[in-house]
């Protein structure tokens, strides 16, 4: 039984060591400037977004775990605020033509040559950022992330 536990000890040091080491060049503190048309037809500035934490999502077509990932960033999107940048996923009709052949509604503000992922130093994707509504930077992840736990840390950033 101890060693059961050790080693589940074990991993999940290990796991909180790879999360540390995968956010560890990502944007921390006031959340860097986003704003633009989205492919929507909306002009969105995060730093509007003060009445509750929102999710700013780096994503691409091209990245197969963006697509899984997709659908629960829709369903967030229906209770939360959500910006997504589509970065390096080409022209904006390319773009368009993805959310289509998806049935994605979120918003999302093309980024074709990366200049967005840059300034949030977005090295992978998905890249998720959870912005309080002090318009920092509350907690971050790179690759896959449970809609759930963007949910809880979303939900953490209201009560915070």
């Amino acid at each position: 039984m101890a060693s059961r536990i050790i080693s589940a000890a074990a991993l999940l040091l290990g796991l909180f060591l790879i999360h540390l080491w995968q956010t560890r060049d990502l944007a921390e503190g006031p959340a860097p400037a986003l704003s633009g048309h989205t492919l929507q037809g909306e002009w969105l500035d995060i730093g509007k977004f003060t009445e509750r934490p929102l999710l700013v999502h780096f994503w691409a077509s091209w990245c197969p775990i963006c697509k899984v990932e997709s659908g629960g960033i829709e369903s967030l999107s229906k209770d939360y605020p959500v910006v997504t940048v589509a970065m390096q996923s080409g022209s904006e009709n390319d773009v368009t033509e993805f959310l289509r052949q998806n049935q994605l509604r979120f918003p999302v503000i093309n980024d074709p040559d990366g200049k967005l992922a840059s300034a949030w130093r977005v090295t992978g994707v998905p890249t998720s950022y959870i912005i309080g509504r002090d318009g920092r930077v509350r907690f971050s992840s790179v690759g896959y992330t449970l809609p759930l736990t963007l949910r809880m840390r979303l939900w953490l950033a209201e009560i915070w």
